[in-house]
């Protein structure tokens, strides 16, 4: 098989699923003792209140794992402004936030691993996504902070795994991996298109000179949005993916 007139780079979560509470019980697990005689079901009914609304919060701001730690600060409830958050984070000690990392990625392997139908169902994918990774099958890859096999997992689940050609999990620079698949795939970067639902992403991969695409759909703020339309970054609602469609070769 030759190579594909296009490729297709997607974001995973807040593009392909909204994982919202699973993302919390992590971050919650990741500063707090993960007692594993505790179902997660149960320990995701035992969630503060004021914690999860907190996460909400952060996680419009965040684009790593390591950015959720945030929402373990009680200022985190008056955060107004992408600086605000940018501040708190910033203000952390780096191993404070690697020792995050490393506890919220060991509570989210233990729940993948030992309690894998509730973790599934944390997962729900976006109305479109199916269809769409069918039509691009084999010109997909996924691009995106969450780890590879937690990604497998999920698309799995529903069947969708084999559409998907690569995963690169745990990525912080999108936009290099970007360019390292346009080249290694011999698509040039006009013919891939990424969507994200995060600005910075969104913003980097453009300035590749790939087609970037901001999704709406995913997690973001009216600052967002108001500084996407300052610079004329493309929007993509969640009904125009039925157009988005591979050019037939």
């Amino acid at each position: 098989m030759g190579r594909p007139a296009e490729l297709l780079a997607l974001d995973f979560d807040g593009v392909i699923c909204d994982a919202l509470e699973e993302c919390a019980l992590v971050t919650w697990l990741g500063v707090n003792h993960h007692d594993r005689t505790v179902t997660g079901p149960e320990q995701l009914r035992r969630l503060p209140a004021d914690f999860v609304e907190r996460f909400r919060k952060v996680r419009d701001y965040s684009r790593l794992l390591d950015h959720f730690v945030v929402a373990h600060l009680p200022e985190a409830a008056n955060i107004a402004s992408q600086a605000d958050y940018d501040r708190l984070f910033e203000a952390l000690s780096p191993d404070y936030v690697r020792r995050f990392t490393e506890a919220a990625t060991a509570a989210r392997d233990w729940l993948r691993t030992q309690e894998g139908e509730f973790w599934l169902d944390l997962h729900t994918l976006y109305p479109g996504i199916p269809e769409l990774l069918r039509r691009y099958s084999g010109s997909v890859v996924i691009v995106t902070a969450k780890d590879a096999d937690s990604v497998h997992a999920i698309l799995g689940r529903h069947g969708l795994d084999d559409t998907v050609a690569e995963v690169f999990g745990e990525c912080g620079r999108k936009a290099e991996v970007v360019q390292e698949v346009s080249a290694r795939w011999g698509v040039p970067l006009t013919d891939v298109t990424f969507v994200d639902d995060n600005l910075t992403n969104a913003l980097r991969v453009a300035e590749t000179g790939a087609r970037s695409r901001w999704a709406q759909w995913g997690y973001q703020t009216p600052e967002h949005r108001a500084e996407a339309e300052r610079l004329a970054l493309v929007p993509l609602q969640i009904a125009d993916l039925a157009q988005l469609a591979p050019v037939a070769v």
